[in-house]
C-alpha cells in the first residue's frame, strides 16, 4: 500500500510539473487567446486542476501496482486486463484532457479531436469496465467456478 501511495504522489507531482503553467509544461502552454480567470473562478479552476492531477497520480499507481488486484478480483485474465486498462484510462486521462483544453483554447477544430479521444475514450472505458466486472460469464471453467464459489462461500 505504501508503494501505491508513493507512486500516486509521484504521479501527482509529475502532473503538476508538466501542467501548462508548470516549469516543464511549455510544450502545451495555455492558449494566448484564452481568458484570464480571477478571484474565486481562478481558485475553482486551480482546485479542479489539482483533482485532475490527483486522478492522474492514481492512474499511474494503478498502472504500476494494480494489475494483481484486478487479477484477484475478476474471474479471468482477459477481464482483469480490461478492467485494469479501463481504470487507468478513467483516472489518468483527465489531466491531459484538461491541459489540452487550456492549450488549444476555444478553437473548435482543435477541440473536436480532444473531445472525441477523451470523451469517447471514457465512454468506451466505462463500457469495458462494466463488461469486465458485471457482465455474465460463460459457465464451465474450473477457474470461473472456483472464483464464484470463493465469492459466495
Amino acid at each position: 500500500m505504501r508503494q501505491t501511495i508513493a507512486i500516486a504522489m509521484a504521479g501527482t507531482v509529475f502532473a503538476v510539473l508538466v501542467s501548462p503553467i508548470g516549469p516543464l509544461g511549455g510544450f502545451w502552454a495555455p492558449a494566448s487567446h484564452g481568458h484570464d480567470a480571477a478571484g474565486h473562478v481562478r481558485g475553482g479552476l486551480i482546485a479542479e486542476a489539482m483533482v485532475e492531477n490527483l486522478a492522474f497520480g492514481a492512474g499511474v499507481a494503478v498502472l504500476f501496482t494494480g494489475l494483481g488486484w484486478f487479477v484477484a478480483k475478476t474471474p479471468d485474465r482477459t477481464r482483469a486486463m480490461t478492467a485494469w486498462l479501463a481504470t487507468i484510462w478513467l483516472f489518468a486521462s483527465w489531466m491531459p484532457h484538461g491541459n489540452l483544453h487550456r492549450h488549444v483554447g476555444m478553437d473548435p477544430a482543435a477541440l473536436l479531436p480532444i473531445e472525441w479521444v477523451f470523451h469517447v475514450g471514457s465512454i468506451a472505458a466505462i463500457a469495458a469496465l462494466t463488461w469486465a466486472v458485471a457482465w455474465p460469464v460463460r459457465q464451465g471453467s474450473e477457474r470461473l467456478e472456483a472464483f464464484y464459489d470463493h465469492r459466495v462461500g
